[in-house]
This record gives structure tokens, C-alpha cells and sequence, in this order.
């Protein structure tokens, strides 16, 4: 077989390095009770100059609304977000952190900031600045198209 080196070293660091990414992404968050994509969507909301929709929230990060609802869910349970009805539009519902999101989502976004600039004085900035481009090419070059040609996933 063509390449199987190469394919078992891939597997073998998909395995011990990317399949945990999510965990280490996620852990300077978790202890305030929501994940890595909560957290963007929170500090999404908080960098915005008014309030966001599920609908913005949905397209800014390209997944269905569906799936930002699920994301939400957690962030009202834990008193870091409200809803408001639009004045203009009652169909409207405007997403806002509570004053105490506010608070919690500076305090995961310095705890975010702080394990990537750990990660960078380990790795290298230079280091840093080349893989994000190898993963960038990777996925325009791979995982879009793949994803965007379902007959050609369904049929490999």
C-alpha cells in the first residue's frame, strides 16, 4: 500500500493530538460551566455593539440554528444569558449576556488568551504562524470541498 507509513503517522497523531484538541481547547472554560463554542458565541455576543440573534449567531458561524439553540440551552441555565423581545419586531428575540455573563466571559477570555499565548511561548510564534497556514490549506484544500461534495464522500 501506497503511503502507509505516512497513514499510521497520521493516525497515530490524530489519535494522541487531535482527537484531545477539543478537550485542552476547552478546558479554561469548562469550569464555568460551558464549552470552547459557548464561549465564542458569548464573547461574540459581548464584542457586539447590540444585541445578536440565534439567526446571526447561526450564519456568523455557519452551523443551523438548531444547533446554536443547543449551544444556548446551557448559557441560560447558568444565568450568563437572557433573551429580549425586539421593540420593533416581537418575532425578534435579542440574545444578551446577563451582567454576570459579562463578568464570566471576561474571565474566560483572559483564562482562552492565556493558555494560547502559554501554547505560542512553547511552540513559537513562527512555529505557530506556519501551522495555522498548513491548516488552512488543509482545509481549503480537503476538508471544504469534501465537505461541500457529498457524492464524493458517499461514494469513496
Amino acid at each position: 500500500m501506497e503511503n502507509y507509513e505516512l497513514l499510521n503517522d497520521f493516525i497515530d497523531v490524530y489519535m494522541s493530538a487531535l482527537k484531545n484538541l477539543e478537550k485542552l481547547i476547552s478546558q479554561p472554560t469548562s469550569e464555568y460551566g460551558a464549552s470552547f463554542e459557548q464561549w465564542l458565541i458569548m464573547a461574540a455576543i459581548a464584542n457586539s455593539n447590540q444585541p445578536l440573534t440565534m439567526t446571526e449567531i447561526a450564519r456568523d458561524r455557519g452551523v443551523t440554528k438548531g444547533a446554536v439553540a443547543r449551544q444556548l440551552k446551557p448559557l441560560f441555565d447558568c444565568g450568563y444569558l437572557k433573551h429580549l423581545s425586539d421593540h420593533k419586531d416581537h418575532r425578534r428575540v435579542l440574545l444578551m449576556l446577563t451582567d454576570e455573563g459579562l463578568i464570566i466571559e471576561k474571565q474566560m477570555t483572559s483564562k482562552v488568551q492565556h493558555r494560547f499565548n502559554k501554547w505560542l511561548d512553547i511552540f513559537g510564534l513562527e512555529a505557530g504562524q506556519d501551522f495555522l497556514v498548513t491548516l488552512k490549506r488543509f482545509q481549503e484544500l480537503i476538508v471544504l470541498p469534501e465537505l461541500h461534495d457529498k457524492k464524493k464522500i458517499d461514494s469513496d
